[in-house]
């Protein structure tokens, strides 16, 4: 049997990220340490807890916490916090405006409030994790 091929996996994609080749190999991505850990990117089960002053989310906009969170406040005091990982191709989304979470990489962008698809090609939304304020600094919990 042919062994299968490994190629370093971009920090920001989840760590089980697959890729297939044009002969229809799969190839096994891992990290640049070699290890598996599954804890380096949020998916729809658990990371790190993360906190941020509520007034270092702009109105309107949002802010990427330890490229692990997306922090929104599309409306005066109302947080939202969704994985930044996008979910077409495990890009770090990054921009924030106009109530729209961006994909640098193809694009796609996510709403401020719910995390749901508003462009593909994504088609599945940013997975959800809760957010308290207490006395102004926000706490995202690792758990969606």
């Amino acid at each position: 049997m042919v062994p299968t091929p490994t190629i370093t996996r971009p920090s920001n994609w989840p760590p089980s990220s697959r890729l297939t080749a044009p002969n229809k190999t799969d190839i096994q991505l891992t990290s640049a340490c070699g290890s598996e850990d599954s804890s380096e990117a949020p998916t729809s089960g658990s990371a790190e807890d993360a906190s941020v002053a509520a007034g270092d989310v702009p109105v309107g906009s949002g802010t990427v916490i330890d490229e692990t969170y997306v922090v929104t406040q599309p409306k005066e005091g109302e947080f939202h916090a969704f994985s930044s990982v996008c979910t077409h191709q495990g890009c770090q989304v990054r921009t924030i405006t106009e109530d729209k979470i961006t994909c640098p990489c193809h694009s796609s962008q996510f709403s401020t409030s719910t995390g749901e698809v508003l462009a593909g090609p994504a088609t599945d939304p940013l997975p959800k994790f809760s957010v308290t304020d207490s006395d102004g600094t926000l706490t995202i919990s690792g758990s969606s």
